[in-house]
């Protein structure tokens, strides 16, 4: 059985991707041209944790987001 526990971690952090995916959608939409590292040190600067609780965001993490945002169609293929 499953502890109550570990569920409800599991169901947070489902969440805190999502508004993750939000964000950096709306990061990449009121600015077009930022890059991925820059992104990154916006997410930083904001106190954002990456999905896996770190504190520093690498390039390849804001990428990821940004791939499910286009397939969630929060993003469309030019503004990436």
């Amino acid at each position: 059985m499953i502890e109550p526990r570990l569920l409800h971690q599991a169901a947070s952090r489902k969440v805190s991707s999502e508004r993750l995916v939000t964000l950096v959608a709306g990061i990449k939409r009121a600015n077009p041209d930022l890059t991925l590292a820059q992104i990154g040190a916006q997410l930083e600067a904001m106190y954002e944790r990456t999905p896996r609780g770190g504190a520093r965001w690498a390039p390849s993490s804001v990428k990821s987001l940004l791939d499910r945002a286009e397939k969630l169609r929060l993003l469309d293929a030019e503004t990436l």
